[in-house]
């Protein structure tokens, strides 16, 4: 679909292709096999590319961009069946290699169902930066206290210092739930088959880490610490009978 096949659709005076560069959100128009064939400038920037030639020239494929591609082939398959909207919290992979939380609303193209249309915007806003920024000056200066306290105090300390319930209230992240929309309640609820042991925000913090997401990029997303994420790994392993956390990280990776 090209920019002059997008002004046949629009009646009037003005061209749907300048609406489509015109609208506030990011947008890109995919076929039904999920190349893209259409994108505006805030999605350029969005995904730091050079030029839409990045996306149209290279074929690029929305599965390659989102970071869970069995979701995005579950994602087109719904919409072509339906024909309705499709509103999903979804994490997506920058140019640079960056991830990103967005907002999506999906829909079939207007007089062409052969094309589908995405819009979305960032979830977490880039001033939330400075207020991870608070916590982990938090975390740091709570951490000079551990000198003057005795072994219970240095205990409570700890935990105070990787309380889920502290970090969301300070950072002003998602709640579990939003967690759980982003990961996608069909991982979730598969993880739950093989760990039910596991505590909610132990089986998000899996799922994060099946779609082969670093700990510096989950802490980016979940504005929780590095260390505080390592510190639930190690008690999730604590729970399970592998031996090592790669052992444990490829048995995540291979979960379908």
């Amino acid at each position: 679909m090209t920019s002059d096949s997008l002004d046949n659709k629009l009646p009037h005076q003005h061209s749907l292709s300048t609406i489509f560069q015109w609208m506030p959100s990011c947008a890109l128009v995919i076929d039904l096999n999920g190349v893209i064939h259409e994108v505006n400038q805030q999605a350029i920037e969005f995904f730091r590319a050079t030029t839409k030639e990045d996306f149209i020239f290279d074929k690029q494929n929305i599965k390659n961009i989102i970071i869970d591609s069995q979701r995005a082939v579950d994602l087109i398959k719904l919409i072509s069946k339906t024909k309705e909207s499709i509103y999903r919290e979804i994490l997506l992979r920058r140019f640079d290699k960056t991830i990103a939380s967005v907002n999506l609303i999906a829909c079939i193209f207007p007089d062409n169902p052969t094309y589908i249309i995405f819009q979305f915007i960032e979830s977490h806003p880039y001033n939330q930066v400075i207020l991870t920024e608070l916590s982990h000056a938090f975390h740091h200066e709570a951490q000079r206290l551990k000198p003057y306290l005795n072994k219970p105090g240095k205990n409570l300390l700890e935990e105070v210092i990787v309380s889920d319930l502290l970090e969301d209230i300070v950072a002003n992240k998602p709640t579990r739930n939003d967690q759980i929309n982003v990961v996608g309640d069909e991982r979730i609820n598969l993880l739950t088959k093989y760990f039910p042991e596991f505590s909610t925000n132990e089986l998000i913090l899996c799922g994060y880490l099946s779609l082969k997401l670093s700990i510096d990029d989950i802490s980016s997303l979940t504005g929780k610490t590095s260390n505080s994420l390592r510190v639930s790994l190690h008690r999730i392993l604590q729970k399970t009978n592998f031996s090592s956390s790669k052992e444990f990280l490829r048995k995540l990776s291979s979960l379908k």
